[in-house]
């Protein structure tokens, strides 16, 4: 019986180099593709990026085509780390949650809108919706919660 390794082997041997090849075995929950290797758990690309002849050796082994359980050696780049950040800011990859839909929010775009009419001075309005005098100067002055109209 084959190991995951030379069934990788095989399988980029033999793709087509112009399309994403998606990882077809085991996968970890964000969707890269791994494979159990002399006794350790390597990821798929990494090992993909490897069989193409680019040791990875300590860096990052960045996706062009930002599909996880891609392992086309055509979508690999080495790089680091600060590169892989890079790569998903300007891709628009992070998705941090804003406004009410973020975990620490105490306020609603409501509660937002209140607090910007409001000419009570900055402590009173603080008290009133619990949170500190420093995030009532923020909204007031726009610094957060822009997107509220």
């Amino acid at each position: 019986m084959s190991t995951a390794y030379e069934m990788l082997t095989e399988w980029v041997a033999t793709r087509d180099r112009s399309e994403c090849w998606e990882w077809p075995f085991s996968r970890q929950r964000q969707g890269y593709g791994h494979l159990r290797r002399g006794g350790r758990l390597e990821s798929a690309h990494r090992v993909a990026a490897a069989l193409d002849g680019r040791d990875p050796d300590g860096r990052v082994v960045r996706h062009t085509c930002d599909h996880p359980p891609c392992v086309n050696p055509d979508h690999l780049l080495l790089g680091t780390q600060l590169d892989n950040i890079r790569d998903r800011d300007v891709r628009g990859r992070q998705v941090t949650p804003s406004g009410e839909d973020h975990w620490a929010a105490k306020l609603t775009e409501d509660d937002v809108r209140s607090i910007r009419c409001d000419t009570r001075i900055q402590r009173e309005i603080a008290a009133e919706f619990g949170v500190s005098r420093a995030v009532v100067s923020n909204i007031k002055r726009g610094a957060v919660w822009g997107h509220v109209q």
